[in-house]
């Protein structure tokens, strides 16, 4: 593909992004969102689960940890693994690699927040540079690079953290993300160090920027089998290397 080709895809990726303004959230139910919004340490949980299930069910573990009155990492950094795999048990959503290495990242997560962060999620990212967080997440069992670089975008997305420090955003290259920068040219495999290379490359100066997009195209267009490609929103600019 000509650098030309694919600066043009990664600016009307940019533009979807800017259309953005919290829509996905509104697939959260209320509650789950409101107390997401209001209390760091659930949205620290959430996005430690936000791997290998659809979001929106992980998204929920934190307010259902919450209503049984166990969301607080002091209280569950006091509780043994096997108890909070108990009550992970209990849950009507439970984490997507099981409750046993569920019960791993959410003690892990109490622990950091109730020794070094004064019992307050927000510390993390409080005052920090989205490289410094991202080096903290991935203390936590089942935290890796992919759900460290998502945590910095929303936090930029959705809490106005990290302003001026874009350069230091990377992508997800999650599935849906990788599937849409091979398909349009950005990539030639699925390899997810080639795309946060392109991805840097071609918006160097915020390549988060185009995450949220790419994984928009995948979800709701560029889908593994029977794409809509003439319905996409890249129809007019993507190859369609299917």
């Amino acid at each position: 593909m000509s650098g030309e080709s694919g600066r043009a895809i990664a600016a009307r990726l940019r533009s979807l992004s800017a259309e953005r303004k919290n829509a996905d959230w509104s697939e959260l139910p209320r509650e789950a969102a409101d107390l997401i919004r209001k209390d760091p340490f659930a949205l620290l949980t959430a996005v430690c689960f936000d791997r290998g299930m659809p979001w929106v069910r992980a998204w929920s573990i934190p307010y259902e940890i919450a209503r049984r009155g166990f969301l607080r990492a002091e209280l569950l950094a006091e509780m043994s693994e096997p108890e909070v795999e108990s009550l992970l048990d209990d849950l009507p959503v439970r984490p997507r690699y099981g409750t046993r290495r569920g019960a791993e990242t959410i003690s892990d997560a109490a622990r950091l927040v109730r020794d070094q962060y004064d019992g307050d999620a927000g510390n993390i990212w409080r005052d920090a540079a989205p490289a410094e967080v991202e080096t903290t997440l991935l203390r936590i069992r089942g935290v890796g690079k992919g759900i460290a670089a998502m945590t910095t975008r929303i936090l930029y997305d959705d809490f106005d953290c990290f302003r001026g420090k874009e350069r230091q955003i990377d992508i997800k290259p999650d599935s849906h993300l990788l599937r849409v920068f091979q398909r349009t040219g950005l990539i030639a495999r699925q390899s997810a160090q080639e795309a946060i290379s392109a991805a840097r490359r071609l918006s160097p100066d915020f390549p988060g920027a185009i995450d949220w997009s790419a994984w928009t195209v995948g979800r709701r267009w560029c889908h593994q089998t029977s794409p809509e490609c003439d319905a996409c929103y890249l129809a007019a600019e993507c190859p369609r290397q299917i």
